[in-house]
């Protein structure tokens, strides 16, 4: 007589080692898909940055014209001014940073959302004080600033998302009175 049923047990044990291969992969799968780091997406926003004012008044001016508020601890300012020379003179600010200082640049404190500190929404904005302020905030000395106003120099802002390391604003402005 011949057995039959001697067959039955390596292929049950092949399928079981199977299904067990296939639920650690898929274990593992969904393990390292979770631990890779997911940035926060970036707020949809409308901002506007131009110069404004004349003389010791000069100014730039930071606009939220509308969309998603924005916290500004979450934002990096970057600024590369075009100086006669053909250099570049940049400057960089972590707003997170400055918020922690004790004496924070006055573009922080002339944020006018007194209600909700440290929110950027729409229809706020701020500023980069007057002429010393404002040359301050561009990595150049108050002289600079004049020369450079009187030429209409360029210089171009980028305003970064940290968590979402997105882009939200990037353009050229004219330094001039108005």
């Amino acid at each position: 007589m011949v057995d039959r049923e001697a067959a039955v047990s390596p292929v049950i044990g092949v399928i079981l080692l199977l299904a067990i291969v296939i639920i650690l992969a898929a274990l593992v799968a969904s393990f390292a898909g979770g631990a890779a780091d997911l940035k926060d997406p970036p707020p949809s926003v409308d901002l506007a940055v131009y110069s404004a004012g004349s003389g010791n008044d000069f100014t730039l001016v930071f606009e939220h014209r509308g969309g998603d508020q924005v916290l500004l601890r979450d934002l990096r300012i970057n600024t590369w001014v075009h100086l006669p020379d053909s250099e570049q003179r940049p400057a960089s600010y972590d707003l997170r940073r400055e918020l922690e200082k004790d004496e924070p640049l006055k573009f922080i404190k002339n944020f006018g959302d007194s209600d909700v500190p440290g929110v950027w929404r729409a229809g706020g904005g701020s500023n980069t004080g007057g002429l010393g302020d404002t040359a301050g905030f561009l990595n150049l000395d108050k002289m600079e600033l004049e020369d450079c106003i009187k030429r209409s120099a360029v210089v171009e802002v980028a305003i970064y998302h940290l968590p979402s390391g997105a882009l939200l604003y990037k353009s050229s402005v004219l330094l001039k009175e108005r």
